[in-house]
């Protein structure tokens, strides 16, 4: 018994299943990690489209509702969007809606070569930055790629080293 069926025989005949599209490819975009950051107002113009521009770009609606929620409460949202069509446009309608939206970016950092431009050891490194030494050495030899908060930390050593011990010891 399918995925669908096996949905459809719980959920009763009145419900209509449909497939989530399978990659951001498949639906017409690129998948996104954006920043909502609320008007200092407090306002969202239109907390209705905010969830239709969301929705449009393949994030679910209970999400949708979520980030909706911590706007209207002055709290930052955090949305993976995984069909993004015009990220540009995206901004566009989100500013008109009086919501800074941004995007994530986390790019690959090269490991090796910022700590020995540090001109520490790995060990050093690692107890510099709070991490484990075979995590960093795992990464200089491409046995495993940095991901989510790994990724995040290292561009920022890369940005201001001095600056994440300083963060981190406070």
């Amino acid at each position: 018994m399918s995925i669908v069926s096996e949905l459809k025989k719980r959920a009763g005949p009145r419900v209509r299943v449909r497939a989530a599209p399978s990659s951001a490819s498949s639906s017409g975009g690129e998948a996104v990690r954006l920043i909502l950051i609320p008007p200092d107002s407090g306002q969202v113009n239109d907390v209705f489209e905010v969830v239709r521009l969301l929705v449009r770009s393949g994030v679910a609606v209970r999400t949708a509702k979520s980030a909706i929620d911590d706007l209207v409460a002055g709290r930052t949202a955090y949305i993976d969007a995984p069909a993004v069509a015009d990220y540009a446009r995206l901004k566009r309608e989100m500013t008109k809606q009086n919501l800074a939206a941004h995007r994530i970016v986390l790019r690959r950092v090269d490991v090796k070569a910022l700590r020995q431009r540090l001109g520490i050891s790995q060990e050093a490194f690692a107890g510099r930055y709070g991490l484990d030494v075979a995590t960093v050495r795992n990464w200089e030899q491409g046995r495993t790629i940095p991901e989510g908060p790994a990724a995040a930390l290292l561009q920022l050593i890369e940005r201001d080293p001095d600056k994440v011990v300083e963060l981190l010891a406070s």
